[in-house]
């Protein structure tokens, strides 16, 4: 496997530390370049000498003009350019085809295996790296953890769009929230769509659940100290970031009922699925009361996702097709240089 140096143009610890801290304990050098300044990009790329530039999914920087100038920057540079499309299969009309057009990588890392041909049915070389487990940055649930709260939910509300989440909230959160069951809520937007909520859903969050912003680095903290953490869900077909993360860390987790969820997860063994409100309550009364019932069942996710759903695993096999088409786009690169 060959080791490169990568520099890593983001800001979001999300990425940094999941996908970026990753790739470092496999033994490559990341340059983390948190500025969206243009002449300190050039710079760091100037002083760094990175083999592969990579970028991830959507944010605002990445709708800046400086954007257009990231094919003649790798060109200058002779870096190969790697692309995490972290939207899909969601946003890939939207965004992803779009901004793939755009910045024109060498090779695409999508969540969604479908989207592995839609890239290479337009010229664009793709894989699929689908979200995963960091175990480096959390620590594992025991006995020995006190349980602060009776349910959790850590993210944000996400409700500009029309997604599965509207199912996911409406199964999970509604409920609870009818029956005064308080849900301690860390992200964002909850208070500022309220008013949304309650034309969508009838309810809309009490403003005493909401906690507030929750550094990526301390989300593991609450997953140890909640009885119960809902696992919200953007989509039938795949599963969030956080749904590794919450379970891999040993949690109990209460989520949708999902295709992608129930293929890869026991139900009642490595998490709790619910398909209705009315189930939803149901787990949350059977569980609350439950302490090794909930210690178990956690364990047996940890267990899972540390065996199957783990950024290692996952990177080991797309590194391959990294390694090759990294040579490829160097003797091409090379050999049009030529005098």
């Amino acid at each position: 496997m060959q080791q490169y140096k990568i520099f890593f143009l983001d800001h979001r610890s999300c990425y940094l530390n999941s996908l970026g801290d990753s790739l470092a304990q496999m033994g490559h050098k990341i340059f983390y370049q948190s500025s969206w300044v243009p002449e300190e990009i050039e710079k760091g790329i100037a002083f760094f000498k990175p083999d592969i530039l990579l970028t991830v999914g959507w944010d605002l920087p990445l709708t800046y003009p400086f954007l257009d100038t990231l094919p003649a920057l790798c060109e200058k540079y002779k870096l190969f350019h790697v692309y995490w499309a972290t939207e899909d299969m969601i946003h890939y009309d939207k965004w992803s085809a779009p901004f793939v057009k755009r910045i024109k990588p060498d090779l695409v890392w999508t969540i969604h295996s479908a989207c592995v041909k839609k890239y290479e049915d337009q010229g664009i070389r793709a894989d699929y790296l689908n979200f995963a487990f960091n175990p480096r940055l959390f620590r594992a649930k025991t006995s020995a953890d006190e349980e602060r709260y009776n349910v959790a939910l850590v993210g944000s509300a996400h409700l500009t769009h029309k997604t599965y989440r509207y199912n996911s909230i409406q199964d999970l959160i509604i409920p609870l929230i009818r029956e005064n069951e308080k849900v301690h809520i860390w992200g964002g937007h909850w208070d500022k769509e309220s008013s949304f909520m309650k034309r969508e859903f009838g309810e809309c969050v009490p403003k005493n659940w909401l906690e507030g912003y929750l550094p990526y680095k301390e989300t593991g903290s609450i997953y140890r100290a909640a009885k119960i953490v809902l696992g919200l869900q953007n989509a039938k077909d795949q599963v969030s970031q956080r749904t590794f993360e919450i379970l891999g860390t040993g949690g109990f987790m209460i989520a949708n009922r999902t295709k992608a969820l129930s293929s890869m997860f026991e139900d009642r063994k490595e998490i709790a699925l619910s398909s209705s409100p009315e189930e939803t309550m149901s787990l949350i009364r059977h569980y609350l009361d439950k302490p090794e019932e909930r210690l178990e069942i956690g364990t047996a996710a940890k267990k899972k996702v540390l065996k199957e759903y783990y950024f290692h695993k996952h990177l080991l096999r797309v590194h391959p097709k990294l390694d090759r088409l990294f040579v490829q786009r160097r003797e091409n690169h090379d050999s049009s240089n030529k005098p």
